[in-house]
């Protein structure tokens, strides 16, 4: 992702970043919000299901089905110009959240209309992915407000990268569905190789530590993590690429099948991204904790070397 991460943290090629986002832990609006569109079946249990004037395949009509049981709600979709007024190209890709109330929400960038059913039905399917995981009690992890960095609260200045670090780690869980589907070749993530080549010495981050070790974990090419490689260590990003190989990883030896897996391989990351040691604990007045935990995060002492910035 890139400098700025929307709270719904959608699926967003970025100039700074490409990834893959992941569904939000709450949105207000109700579902009643004009544009949404129920989902389309013709009968309810029936093999496949449309959704936005795609016909899903069976496989991606199974999540949808199992999102909407767990959730006990139908899934709306619409879709919606996702990027910023004056934005140079359409880098917001897809967007998924629950409601106040539990209501799974996709938004699909306008863009897709011209696209074809087969990327359409990619983006459709990597943002059910996403709100499986939260209907199955998967977490989401929120800066505490007693977090502070140099430049103010963590959760202010920082929460981008925790949600693009959380949405890496999901990505490694559901890889296998993205993979069986070919939905992981429909849609070009891997700007980062140019957007790289125009930073600056001084843009190096954890943006760009997690940049990294996204690509070492999703492109198939060794060849462009090479090249990706000698850019860093050409700008003087040795700490970035050293962390980001580390980063990587940590996600790759994860092997995550229940969510209470998911917050040692958070912690082990956030240790390598902040080099500093942190807590978590759940949020016991989260609106929608009965469907999954939100866990806030607390610094547990100061960063060793780098730390929060």
């Amino acid at each position: 992702m890139g400098e700025n991460s929307s709270t719904k943290w959608p699926l967003r090629v970025k100039a700074f970043g490409a990834a893959f986002c992941l569904s939000a832990s709450l949105c207000l609006c109700p579902p009643s919000t004009p544009g949404l569109q129920r989902v389309v079946s013709d009968t309810p249990r029936q093999t496949t299901r449309t959704l936005l004037g795609v016909r899903l395949g069976a496989e991606v009509s199974s999540w949808l089905d199992e999102v909407e049981k767990r959730l006990g709600e139908e899934v709306y979709a619409e879709f919606a110009e996702l990027d910023e007024a004056g934005a140079a190209a359409d880098y917001t890709l897809g967007v998924s959240y629950l409601t106040g109330t539990g209501v799974g929400v996709v938004r699909v960038d306008e863009s897709f209309r011209a696209r074809g059913a087969k990327q359409t039905e990619a983006v459709i399917g990597h943002e059910l992915l996403h709100l499986r995981l939260r209907a199955r009690g998967y977490p989401l992890f929120l800066f505490s407000p007693e977090v502070m960095t140099v430049k103010g609260r963590a959760e202010d200045v920082e929460q981008s990268n925790v949600n693009d670090l959380v949405s890496l780690i999901e990505h490694r869980i559901f890889a296998e569905e993205m993979r069986r589907t070919g939905f992981d070749k429909l849609i070009d993530l891997t700007n980062w190789l140019e957007s790289a080549r125009g930073k600056r010495r001084s843009d190096e981050g954890q943006a760009v530590t997690i940049n990294y070790a996204r690509a070492a974990l999703e492109w198939d090419d060794p060849r462009l993590l090479d090249e990706l490689t000698r850019i860093y260590r050409a700008k003087g990003w040795e700490r970035s690429l050293s962390d980001g190989r580390r980063l990587a990883d940590v996600i790759r030896a994860s092997n995550i099948k229940a969510p209470g897996e998911v917050a040692p391989v958070f912690l082990g990351s956030m240790s390598v991204l902040y080099r500093a040691d942190f807590s978590v604990e759940a949020d016991r007045r989260f609106a929608l904790s009965r469907t999954y935990p939100q866990m806030l995060i607390h610094a547990r002492r100061p960063a060793r070397r780098r730390g929060v910035r």
